[in-house]
């Protein structure tokens, strides 16, 4: 938490929106671990990488059988449905909504229904966020890779695991939060009408939002450029509009998003849209050296603010399609 604790909603939504803690209604949390676990290995995230497979061996999950996993899936003893889900969620993450869509019909063959699949949906984009988020800020992962090897903590390790336990909690129904229609995801947060997820993504984006430490026009800039990498034609067509909106003409957005700058722009969008672009498909060291340059740019705080936007918007534009088109 130190390390986004410069910018609040940053810091909360690295805790509020894992899924153990009351936000799945039907998704086994297992098979959300193991999606976490697939995400954060295609995405090359060491920090959420080793939090996985170290939580996975506190839950009793020997790491021979955590290696099976990740050797080869197809192999793996485990059931077709498990598969089938583990295999869209790679799909969602590296290949994006145009390739997810054939891997959703996967999963409707294994009888997977609307609802949890839009907690499946939830479950990648929520680990795609947090992959960027912990990899563009280089936290580092060697305290979490080193637990299984030292002796205290293979001692207690019944122990941590009821006391991590006692803090996990199945969702409930919820009241549907109110939303502003005029908010871009306003669609994709009633989609979770009813679930805990709907109310932590409305309290997440109300927050972003009005964070003061990037301009709402430059966040909203960051989410069109993921949007048109991916693409995501739905998130595209909805943030352009709230672009025009903040007084952005057509003609400055359209050039903005083909040469990641444009007349009119500031100093800040003019390096956070090359910045954004680099989230979308990254290597991490070259991310984070991304992220060292923008120091004298930005300061601390809006650096923080945009590595959140950015892995955020990672997250909710490639699973914003698919949940919509299955609403």
């Amino acid at each position: 938490v130190r390390y986004f604790v410069a910018v609040p909603w940053v810091a909360r939504a690295a805790i509020d929106l894992h899924v153990e803690f009351g936000l799945l209604l039907k998704l086994e949390q297992r098979t959300a671990d193991l999606v976490a676990l697939v995400v954060s290995q295609e995405n090359s995230c060491r920090y959420c990488y080793a939090a996985v497979r170290t939580t996975l061996w506190y839950q009793g999950m020997d790491t021979a059988r955590i290696e099976r996993i990740e050797r080869d899936l197809a192999h793996d003893a485990m059931h077709a449905r498990t598969r089938a889900t583990l295999d869209y969620a790679r799909r969602q993450s590296r290949l994006g909504p145009a390739a997810a869509r054939s891997a959703r019909e996967g999963l409707r063959q294994h009888g997977v229904e609307a609802d949890e699949f839009r907690e499946i949906a939830f479950t990648v984009a929520l680990t795609d966020f947090s992959n960027r988020l912990h990899t563009a800020a280089a936290v580092p992962a060697l305290p979490l890779e080193s637990m299984p090897e030292r002796a205290p903590y293979r001692w207690v390790r019944p122990l941590i695991d009821r006391l991590m336990r006692r803090h996990h909690a199945r969702g409930r129904p919820v009241p549907a939060p109110g939303v502003d229609v005029q908010q871009p995801y306003a669609r994709l947060v009633q989609a979770y009408a009813g679930s805990p997820i709907g109310a932590a993504l409305a309290r997440t984006l109300d927050e972003m939002w009005a964070s003061p430490q990037l301009t709402r026009r430059c966040k909203l800039l960051i989410f069109a450029v993921v949007s048109r990498g991916l693409p995501c034609e739905i998130c595209e067509t909805e943030v352009g509009h709230a672009l025009q909106r903040e007084g952005l003409d057509a003609a400055t957005l359209a050039r903005a998003l083909r040469d990641l700058d444009a007349p009119g722009l500031d100093d800040i969008e003019r390096a956070l849209l090359p910045y954004a672009r680099e989230t979308l498909w990254y290597e991490p060291a070259a991310l984070q050296r991304r992220t060292r340059a923008l120091h004298g740019t930005l300061t601390s705080p809006q650096i923080v603010e945009a590595i959140g936007v950015a892995a955020l918007a990672n997250g909710l534009c490639r699973m914003a399609a698919l949940v919509l088109e299955d609403a």
